[in-house]
């Protein structure tokens, strides 16, 4: 069937009926796959194309009609409509042109704003609709942005921000563009009230609002195939030497980019917003953690070294995925570090543990054949995007869990351009420095920076066949012994199984696993897992902030201080080789020479009898003392 140009555009972003009901253009066929649209019930439902699933687009109160409960939505600041603050002049003047827009799309303004439950949860949604001027941003839009972040933040509830929108609204001058800053101003008020912001994309997101309040979202969800940023299509196109890529300026690139958390059909997105709400509500994240009762399991015997080598490298060791399914429940993710690209190495999102929303940030173990290159690298914008989930944590005071294992980070040209170090030093100082519980866990390989950067943490669990080291045993057997056929003798050497992270206080917990290693029952090794987490998180949520940094510092700060197993090792081996002279003369063993007076020096700062909750103030702070004779 023949459409003209103007038929198309209609159906794309003009005003369009009740959902329903008949829309005011009768869509027989689809416009992409020219499927059949007359007898589908989605498309009747939800506007959305059963076979290619494209979206159309729809008006803002039928965005809220899809979103939110039967009946629950009312709407507020209805009245409030645009005037003409520069008495602006044309062929048609900007009141006309308002009040025949108003006429056509049945809209005061661009904006439309309410409260509603989205299964059963309380919320403002404020929608923008493409059909009233294009959804510029003009006073009246601002200002009804502005007011549904006050109106969020007096109710204590979510905000929901449906965006289709153009750029600025130009009979309104430069007032229009101070909009951008009201909005921004307005969305960060919101934030410091800790409460969740959500952001849904539609086609078109584009100009003012794109560049101003709906980037500033908590979490960004956009339709498929939106055609989404800052500048125009066309422009773009201009400004180009060739033509674009076919998928650019979509939000499938966004996504690829780390620009987005995630692309949500519209038949889903209900759903999505409800459990994201439902983890992030202030009434959920204040949720306390009581310890299990009984006894902590413990390891019930030990594995050398290399055995612990090849358990952390079995590929059908359970990987961050496989626990995150099975120990939290309704765990939605996010993607992206907002920046560059959205690293599949590192898993970011929030969860439920016990019924209490936790963050969740895991390297996820991609399992490679014996003898090629463990990983996952993980590269700058993985860190980035870790750094982006504390931040979250921090902001709705939720507890931090990292599940650790990474072989370490990428070494390559383009990670460096990319701010490689940087990403790594910024991530392990936003760590150490967060007023939130946190808890990590090695699950197989703590591998170098990347296993250290993500362990900063008030508590430290690790599965008894983990390993943790600055390096694999076969580099390190390559440069102690040039011999890569060496590798069990320098996992020996390094010390990287659990007990020997625990006996050296690097780490807190050892989690047994099933006899043979986690692979061989991965249910049983989540439970036992779910269990120590739990403890472990127990254990430090009821602390004060001041008090878990002062901890977290005073942790951190003594790693590699003369410790109980220190001096023990040190006593040894001064025994060995200063005190005990063991001679022959004239064919006799010759007696023990008297041991000699040893006294170990502590670093400065430093004692074994500093409490554990204070820091070292300092006047408490001694230099060593000069030794010479």
């Amino acid at each position: 069937m023949a459409r003209g140009l103007t038929d198309v555009l209609s159906v794309l972003f003009g005003r369009r009926g009740n959902l329903s009901g008949q829309s005011s253009l009768a869509q027989e066929h689809c416009l992409v796959c020219d499927a059949s649209l007359v007898e589908s019930t989605l498309y009747q439902e939800t506007r959305v194309c059963p076979e290619c699933r494209f979206h159309y687009s729809i008006a803002a109160r039928e965005r809220i009609q899809l979103l939110a409960d039967p009946k629950t939505f009312k709407e507020k600041l209805r009245t409030i409509s645009s005037i003409d603050p520069l008495a602006f002049t044309g062929k048609v003047t900007y009141r006309s042109h308002i009040y025949n827009t108003q006429r056509n799309t049945g809209l005061t303004e661009a904006a439309v704003v309410g409260q509603c439950k989205i299964e059963g949860i309380s919320t403002v949604v404020v929608a923008l609709d493409f059909s009233f001027l294009g959804g510029s941003v003009g006073l009246v839009v601002g200002e009804k942005v502005a007011l549904a972040c006050e109106l969020a933040s007096k109710k204590r509830v979510p905000l929901i921000a449906i965006v289709t929108s153009g750029g600025a609204r130009l009979q309104e001058g430069a007032l229009s563009l101070m909009q951008m800053a009201k909005t921004a101003t307005a969305v960060n008020a919101l934030h410091r009230k800790g409460l969740p912001y959500i952001a849904v994309f539609a086609n078109p997101t584009t100009g003012q609002s794109y560049a101003s309040f709906a980037n500033m979202a908590d979490v960004l969800l956009a339709e498929p195939g939106a055609l989404i940023g800052f500048a125009p299509l066309r422009i773009l196109q201009e400004m180009a030497d060739q033509p674009l890529p076919v998928d650019s300026h979509t939000a499938e690139s966004h996504l690829k980019h780390g620009m987005l958390d995630a692309v949500v059909d519209r038949e889903e997105l209900r759903g999505t917003l409800a459990s994201l709400m439902r983890r992030l509500v202030p009434a959920k994240t204040r949720v306390r953690l009581l310890r299990p009762r009984g006894r902590e399991q413990k390891p019930k015997g030990t594995i050398t070294a290399w055995e612990a080598v090849q358990r952390s490298r079995h590929p059908e060791r359970p990987t961050a995925r496989d626990y995150i399914s099975r120990v939290f429940s309704g765990f939605v993710e996010i993607h992206g570090d907002r920046l560059t690209a959205d690293d599949t190495n590192i898993v970011c999102g929030v969860g439920d543990l016990y019924g209490a929303s936790v963050m969740i940030i895991a390297q996820q173990r991609t399992p490679r054949p014996a003898g090629e290159p463990q990983g996952p690298y993980i590269g700058p914008d993985g860190f980035r995007k870790a750094q982006r989930a504390m931040n979250m944590a921090v902001k709705f005071g939720i507890p931090l869990v990292t599940l650790i294992d990474s072989a370490g980070p990428a070494q390559t040209l383009e990670a460096e351009e990319g701010g490689l170090g940087h990403a790594i030093a910024t991530t392990m100082a936003t760590m150490a420095n967060l007023p939130v519980p946190t808890v990590a866990v090695i699950l197989s390989e703590g591998g170098r920076e990347s296993g250290l950067a993500l362990s900063i943490a008030d508590r430290i669990l690790m599965l008894e066949g983990a390993i943790y080291a600055p390096v694999s045993p076969e580099a390190a057997a390559s440069v102690l012994y040039r011999d890569d056929t060496r590798a069990a003798e320098a996992a020996e050497a390094l010390r990287l199984t659990a007990m020997d992270g625990l006996e050296m206080k690097i780490i807190d917990t050892v989690v047994p696993e099933p006899e043979g290693g986690a692979h061989t029952d991965p249910e049983a090794s989540a439970y036992t897992l779910e269990r120590a987490l739990v403890r472990a998180v127990a254990r430090v949520q009821g602390v004060t902030v001041g008090r878990l940094l002062n901890r977290r510092h005073k942790r951190f700060r003594n790693k590699g201080e003369y410790t109980t197993y220190y001096q023990r090792f040190l006593t040894r081996e001064i025994e060995t080789l200063e005190c005990y002279e063991v001679g022959v003369e004239n064919g006799k063993k010759a007696e023990k020479a008297p041991k000699a007076e040893t006294k170990l020096i502590m670093f400065p700062g430093v004692s074994d009898d500093t409490e554990d909750d204070e820091p070292v103030s300092p006047e408490d702070e001694s230099t060593p003392q000069d030794t010479t004779p």
